[in-house]
């Protein structure tokens, strides 16, 4: 069995995992998160913009981004739907 960034997160102890719903051609303001963020993509898509490039996200892919990473995401069309979770830094 293939273990997919989804499931190493739990096991990693990911928190706060939910399904996240975002509308058709919503853009987001570009942010960042003090928190690194999994997500794996149920239905739609979306394109992730950091300051490296740009990445097009549909059904079936998973991401990690890194806390304090700004981005963008540039949802299409369809909309996207994903399970999304949170890697939270270790405490101190």
């Amino acid at each position: 069995h293939h273990v997919t960034g989804i499931e190493a997160a739990l096991a990693s102890g990911c928190t706060r995992i939910g399904l996240v719903e975002w509308e058709p051609g919503r853009l987001s303001p570009e942010h960042a998160h003090e928190f690194t963020a999994l997500g794996l993509v149920l239905e739609g898509g979306f394109t992730l913009r950091t300051p490296t490039g740009a990445r097009v996200l549909r059904p079936g892919d998973t991401f990690e981004l890194a806390a304090g990473i700004p981005h963008v995401e540039d949802v299409g069309d369809q909309g996207a739907r994903l399970l999304s979770g949170r890697l939270d830094p270790a405490p101190a």
